[in-house]
């Protein structure tokens, strides 16, 4: 199963809430390990509610709504006989979708496999205000926020007018794609060293109480180019927060077809995310028009060491995709 990004299915805001709580909670386990993070709380909630919805369908032809809902796409493989070529195939459809930025997500599968819920996210955002070229250069990124850890990255400039807002322990700015509905928000600590102190302090509701406090600034921005590749089986997380009976003989999954004892033996995820300078150029006259607004000192925002970050829909909030950079 498989679900795709859709502006219609998330108008609800208490389904944004839910997802915000998974996404938070899912990103403070995954935040344990030393690496990057980079993961889509939206794609792996709706893939959930894929399978418990269709626990009531009874027979697939009754499904016709439900898989036009959620842009679901369904083929039957034969885990069995035939498990490397059910790889392929999954792999296949999966590379088809993420425009070739994805092209394997699963390197193998127990020929007793039962049910995998599969999620590959492709995303690559297009700035409302575009970063030129001419002013990317080399600077140094601190990895793990240790000041003898540096490495030089390709860091972008740009000086615009931002939402932004400074905190006690950490700044946010909020980047616009183009089309504005979607939005960039980088949590930047006020230390090389204290993104797990933000981290610890991360609620469902924390993109609200930030928005509230943050007002347009013209910003000197320096952000590193990154590439993202993230790959996690999330069985373990899914565990952690209680979620146990769906992985073992409990589940009562008959529902989904006529198997008995149907269980889920695994959650995949991977999703990708590409950061650099393209972006809409029609933003340059907005600039012009705001400069003459400001009359406040330009604050900096340099992003040169480990920082949080959230792709969000600014209406409602909710979280498409969620991660954290450590070292690059």
């Amino acid at each position: 199963m498989a679900s795709q990004v859709c502006d219609k299915e998330v108008e609800n805001l208490a389904v944004a809430d839910a997802n915000n709580h998974l996404g938070i909670h899912l990103y403070k386990l995954l935040a344990k390990e030393d690496r990057n993070v980079f993961f889509s709380p939206f794609s792996i909630s709706t893939a959930l509610a894929m399978l418990f919805l269709e626990l009531t369908v009874k027979l697939l032809k009754k499904c016709e709504m439900f898989l036009e809902y959620f842009k679901a796409h369904i083929q039957e493989v034969d885990f069995v006989n035939e498990n490397e070529k059910a790889v392929k195939q999954i792999n296949e459809w999966v590379n088809e979708k993420t425009r070739n930025m994805i092209p394997e997500l699963l390197d193998s599968l127990d020929p007793a496999t039962v049910l995998v819920i599969l999620n590959a996210v492709y995303f690559k955002g297009f700035w409302l205000h575009k970063f030129n070229e001419k002013h990317t250069f080399l600077q140094y990124f601190y990895n793990n926020g240790d000041e003898d850890n540096y490495k030089q990255v390709d860091m972008m400039h740009l000086k615009e007018n931002f939402l932004y807002v400074e905190k006690e322990s950490y700044k946010a700015l909020e980047l616009p794609y183009k089309g504005e509905d979607i939005s960039m928000l980088i949590l930047l600590p006020n230390t090389k060293d204290g993104l797990s102190n933000l981290e610890n302090s991360l609620n469902s509701t924390f993109i609200q109480d930030l928005k509230q406090g943050m007002r347009k600034r013209k910003v000197e921005v320096a952000l590193p180019k990154f590439r993202l590749e993230y790959s996690k089986s999330l069985k373990q997380q899914f565990q952690s927060l209680g979620m146990n009976k769906i992985f073992n003989a409990e589940a009562h999954l008959d529902g989904i077809n006529d198997s008995k004892q149907l269980l889920v033996s695994e959650i995949v995820h991977k999703a990708v995310l590409i950061v650099n300078e393209e972006g809409s150029e029609a933003a340059a006259a907005t600039a012009v028009v705001m400069m003459r607004c400001s009359l406040l000192m330009c604050p900096e925002f340099i992003v040169d060491h480990p920082f949080l970050f959230v792709i969000y829909n600014s209406k409602n909030n909710l979280i498409y995709f969620m991660g954290r950079v450590d070292e690059l």
